[in-house]
């Protein structure tokens, strides 16, 4: 209340309390959950195509590297090693480094078989009749970092300026994260291809229990990389 020269009083409504406040912004909060639900019901379909469409961003195929060296990373030496292939079918001239080591899965073990990873995407690519003298290999790196570490070194060492390099599709956002700033750095352009992953599409990844576990892996490690390095 408020005493003015008129004589006359002025009454003002108290300002609502902190409790009262924070039960409107509660009903706020749950109001844009249920509306962002019920959007995210309408339009599921679109908006978990676009989560795997965002890992799986590929060179445009107009792209053709002049320096014809293509580094085919480890991990999945039947679908990297089959789509390597096709690759060095497309550039008859370039030359494919294989990389990748680590140890061979139990049940080749059980099987008294000894590869490491660049050692099976090479067998692959040889088995679907690349020739054996296009394709080398690197076999001491166990994780992208390091595979990108080792094919720097390679790049520095034969004065490469230009490559490619050759992955599974869901990995190539974290691809372009690993490779982009220090290979810049030195100069070195680098182009990116996709192999298409059999089991799964980005369209369709959360249908598939390959796809949940590849997509929710793969958001995974791209947070371990933006704090790991």
């Amino acid at each position: 209340m408020k005493f003015q020269d008129n004589q006359t009083y002025t009454y003002f409504r108290s300002l609502p309390t902190l409790k009262q406040i924070n039960r409107v912004w509660k009903w706020i909060l749950l109001a844009a959950t249920i509306a962002l639900f019920i959007l995210f019901f309408i339009y599921r379909n679109s908006i978990l195509a676009g989560i795997g469409k965002f890992l799986t961003v590929a060179e445009s195929a107009a792209v053709t590297p002049s320096n014809q060296t293509f580094f085919v990373l480890g991990g999945n030496g039947f679908e990297r090693g089959k789509g390597a292939a096709l690759l060095a079918q497309e550039f008859p001239t370039a030359q494919f480094v294989c990389t990748g080591g680590g140890d061979t899965l139990n049940e080749m073990r059980a099987m008294g078989l000894n590869f490491t990873s660049s050692q099976l995407t090479r067998k692959c690519m040889i088995e679907s009749r690349v020739d054996s003298l296009r394709v080398t290999e690197l076999g001491k790196a166990t994780s992208t970092f390091e595979e990108s570490e080792e094919i720097l070194t390679y790049c520095i060492n034969n004065h490469l300026k230009e490559i490619s390099v050759v992955s599974s599709d869901f990995h190539l956002f974290r691809l372009r994260m690993v490779f982009g700033e220090k290979f810049q750095e030195k100069g070195i352009l680098v182009h990116f291809f996709g192999t298409e992953t059999k089991d799964f599409k980005a369209q369709s990844w959360w249908t598939f229990e390959a796809g949940l576990i590849t997509t929710f892996s793969e958001y995974i490690k791209i947070v371990y990389y933006v704090f790991k390095y």
